[in-house]
């Protein structure tokens, strides 16, 4: 049995099938999808179709273009002008496929791994991860069929506010919305940062691209000694490197052309598949 790591497929079926294929993946194996299954690319829908008949054997954790999409579909928001959403939104299955994605994880942690899709600040240790993942977990998974206590944030008031900046550096006292949309950007939108973890939203670039202040999320060191190797995505840029062994990068720019790439947590070996013309 192998477990496989693969990064931001972003609706590029093909190469998800292709990179199977090239694994010889099988029904004893395991697959770990870092976030981003969706959007950018030409196959969402057939594309969360097919991981959907995988879930036996299939862990997901939710990236921000899930999240985008759910906003949309449960939150009131529009798609934008990049956004290759059409099919999806207008499958007939668009509801039934979007359940089922909020029931997903922000982050999943097994085999002396933890998967995340874009990081995890260092002051929180492993088991502080996913309790405060589990707290929106619970906001954007609860059933349709429970009722909701006084001034409980139900899954369509979360994906409503979800969008925003704000606050930018975490702080224990917070609450309600600041607090959920925190902890989402931390595990869904985080790149650059301060000295205090204090997120960058607006550099996206390559490693040495930031002013000298910002430095990569995981070369932070502000008290949590984790013995977990840290697989994530979203950082097309890094291209898989980050010169360290405890932080896997496994979005490798798939739907810019580049590959599409899986991380095997037993061996630590990469395999990629090159970009469909």
């Amino acid at each position: 049995m192998a477990t496989y790591a693969i990064g931001d497929i972003q609706g590029c079926l093909r190469e998800f099938d292709s990179l199977l294929e090239k694994l010889n993946f099988s029904a004893d194996d395991e697959l770990w999808l870092a976030g981003d299954l969706i959007n950018r690319g030409p196959d969402s829908l057939e594309l969360l179709r097919r991981v959907k008949t995988l879930s036996g054997q299939c862990k997901i954790v939710l990236g921000n273009h899930d999240l985008h999409f759910l906003a949309i579909l449960f939150g009131g928001h529009s798609s934008g002008s990049k956004d290759t959403f059409t099919q999806l939104l207008q499958a007939p299955d668009v509801l039934e496929i979007g359940h089922w994605l909020r029931g997903q994880k922000l982050v999943h942690s097994a085999k002396g791994h933890i998967m995340v899709h874009a990081g995890i600040p260092s002051f929180w240790t492993s088991a502080q991860a996913l309790e405060y993942a589990a707290e929106v977990e619970a906001v954007i998974g609860w059933p349709d069929d429970r009722g909701m206590q006084t001034g409980q944030v139900t899954y369509n008031d979360f994906f409503a506010k979800m969008y925003g900046n704000e606050p930018p550096l975490w702080q224990e006292s917070l609450t309600g919305m600041d607090r959920l949309r925190i902890i989402t950007n931390y595990f869904t939108r985080m790149r650059y940062v301060d000295a205090v973890c204090t997120m960058n939203f607006a550099e996206k670039g390559p490693l040495g691209s930031a002013p000298n202040e910002l430095m990569p999320w995981y070369e932070t060191t502000l008290g949590s000694s984790r013995v977990e190797t840290i697989v994530f995505g979203h950082w097309a840029s890094l291209d898989g490197v980050t010169h360290s062994n405890k932080h896997i990068a496994v979005d490798t720019g798939c739907v810019w052309g580049r590959y599409l790439t899986a991380y095997c947590l037993e061996t630590g070996d990469i395999t990629r598949q090159p970009a469909h013309q």
